[in-house]
């Protein structure tokens, strides 16, 4: 104690200072060291909560894109089918159309050859009418008289027109 005294240390005050630095020490670490260490445990405790959240947040992000762009490309490939679909619809009934404007074509194209073979064959067996009576007329006027069997008259000039008609003259 010498040493101390020497230096111009009381020992009892180098005690009391070490008794209250003591105490200061275990108080401090009782109510401000503990408590600060607990509240930043705390707050690492939340950010690494927050971390792992945001983590969770990034792959549900990532999932909820990843089931967008599959059923978006699910709608592209649906809306390609319905639109291939819609073409071959379209064309098959075109071609539908197109064979039935042709069937109704020809159909009309025969109803019309045959009613011109009608009317041709009308005029004509009008026409061998007409020519007979005149055929007849003029013999009658040649002979000034009228003849005995009309009928056979007007079927011996049908036969001779028929006659003429498949000669080619």
């Amino acid at each position: 104690m010498d040493a101390l005294d020497k230096l111009g240390i009381s020992w009892q005050l180098l005690l009391s200072q070490i008794i209250n630095f003591s105490l200061l020490m275990v108080v401090l670490h009782l109510l401000l060291y503990k408590p600060v260490l607990k509240m930043l445990e705390q707050r690492r405790k939340r950010i690494a909560d927050g971390l792992e959240q945001a983590d969770k947040a990034s792959r549900a992000a990532a999932e909820a894109e990843a089931e967008k762009q599959g059923i978006l490309e699910e709608a592209r490939r649906e809306a390609q089918e319905v639109r291939a679909q819609a073409t071959r619809d379209a064309e098959r009934i075109a071609q539908d159309i197109r064979s039935r404007a042709d069937q109704e074509a020809q159909d009309i194209r025969i109803k019309g050859q045959a009613d011109a073979e009608a009317q041709t064959a009308a005029v004509m067996a009008d026409a061998r009418k007409q020519i007979a009576d005149l055929a007849i007329a003029a013999t009658e006027q040649i002979l000034g008289r009228e003849l005995a069997n009309r009928d056979e008259q007007e079927r011996f000039v049908d036969d001779y027109l028929a006659q003429q008609n498949g000669s080619g003259t």
